[in-house]
């Protein structure tokens, strides 16, 4: 079996780390639901012992994530929304007390002990066939009651202990559905952690292959309702390259068959650029408008050998899209290199070679802007689609909040009424 086959598949969920309890239990459960489906696929591959079988299973889930890796961005825009609140809150309920054992029955007591059956006619002419009998049906009463009273302890014991188990699981549960609430209340609020918190959230339920993976962080700017996605992509050697896998029967073995370079190439720039165009996607959808107008988007792949921490990560990818232009795109119908260098995005050149771009927007220069501000030497902010009609229409409505007081005034000053 070629090597580069097998993924790590479990992976410790006590790592998973959040700024939120439901972002860190969202992430669990995505992670858990992962490994699950890694695992059955595992189960099954070690299932086959014929490599000619093995071969075509191979093949087949070749075929999988490459059609997965191609449709990553479609797959997303069909989906429903990524994430709501409801689904965040825990309100599975508790399991019903359920009996271990079923309780003691008196004619199986009466078997085990061996008490025979009645006899009329023997017993009538042999008293001590009843007395044998009687004291038979009395050590059956006595073992009978004995169990009824063992399985009541044990049954009053585990009930107990379900009573404790079911308290601290609602318990919990209400604790949790809290933390949900207050995240939800400080995200309608507009507070930055929360809108950052359910916007990780959001994007960790991103659609893709299994095994693809790419982490998300964000950065919320109120002020500007702009939200900095920056995102640890697949690097350009990390992925699975076969199509298709054969069984040699001279030597014994599984060969596999794989891209050209140059059409790896191809398909690893549409997989960034998908998983880009996706999370802009995501984040519009799940935002609202009054909270966010822009989404800069950065991917980031690690260095390979890079001993500096300065330079263990590269930018391969940045753009940076206006709510009102990022909607008005056919993503369905354009490739996405044409949506995302619609965008003005900037993509590195040689990728295989750990080509790097400068971030249109980062976290550095967001910060650096809020600093001038602060000292009042604020620069004239750059043009950028869209800003116009939003306050030209942020003027019109001020102006017609105007009008309409004036003629309130007006007509309380004239006792009259207005049509």
């Amino acid at each position: 079996m070629n090597e580069e086959i097998a993924q790590p598949i479990l992976t410790d969920v006590e790592e998973i780390k959040g700024e939120t309890l439901p972002e860190i239990q969202s992430k669990k459960q995505n992670l858990l639901a992962r490994r699950d489906r890694l695992e059955q696929i595992e189960q099954e591959r070690n299932s086959l012992e014929d490599l000619r079988q093995l071969a075509e299973f191979e093949t087949k889930q070749a075929g999988l994530l490459i059609k997965g890796c191609k449709n990553i961005l479609k797959d997303n825009l069909a989906a429903g929304a990524a994430a709501d609140w409801a689904s965040l809150y825990n309100d599975k309920p508790f399991p019903p007390f359920v009996a271990k054992n079923p309780a003691p029955r008196y004619k199986q007591v009466v078997l085990e002990t061996g008490v025979p059956p009645r006899n009329f006619l023997s017993e009538l002419l042999f008293p001590s066939v009843k007395n044998r009998r009687l004291q038979k049906e009395t050590d059956a009463k006595t073992a009978y009651d004995l169990k009824m009273k063992q399985y009541e302890e044990e049954k009053a014991a585990r009930l107990a202990a379900y009573e404790e188990e079911r308290k601290a699981y609602l318990a919990a549960q209400s604790a949790y559905n809290s933390e949900v609430e207050k995240l939800q209340f400080d995200f309608e609020k507009g507070r930055p952690a929360a809108i950052e918190s359910f916007a990780r959230i959001a994007l960790d339920q991103m659609i893709m292959p299994d095994l693809i993976t790419a982490a998300f962080d964000v950065s919320c700017r109120p002020e500007e309702k702009l939200l900095l996605v920056n995102s640890l992509l697949p690097g350009y050697y990390e992925l699975p390259r076969a199509v298709s896998y054969r069984y040699d029967e001279a030597g014994g073995t599984i060969a596999a068959t794989e891209m050209e370079e140059q059409e790896y190439d191809l398909f690893y720039r549409s997989l960034v650029l998908q998983i880009a165009l996706s999370a802009l996607q995501i984040i519009f959808k799940v935002m609202p408008a009054r909270h966010i107008q822009w989404v800069a988007f950065n991917g980031w792949v690690n260095n390979d050998g890079a001993g500096d921490s300065q330079t263990s990560k590269s930018c391969i990818l940045t753009c940076q899209a206006a709510r009102d232009i990022f909607k008005a795109m056919d993503l369905a119908r354009n490739t996405p290199q044409d949506s995302f260098f619609g965008l003005k995005g900037v993509l590195a050149e040689s990728l295989q070679e750990e080509g790097s771009v400068q971030p249109i927007v980062s976290s550095e220069n967001i910060e650096s802007r809020q600093a001038a501000g602060n000292a009042k030497n604020v620069r004239p902010p750059e043009y950028r689609p869209g800003e116009f009609k939003q306050v030209t229409t942020k003027i019109v409505v001020e102006m017609l909040d105007q009008v309409e007081k004036k003629l309130l005034e007006y007509a309380m000053n004239r006792d009259d009424v207005i049509h």
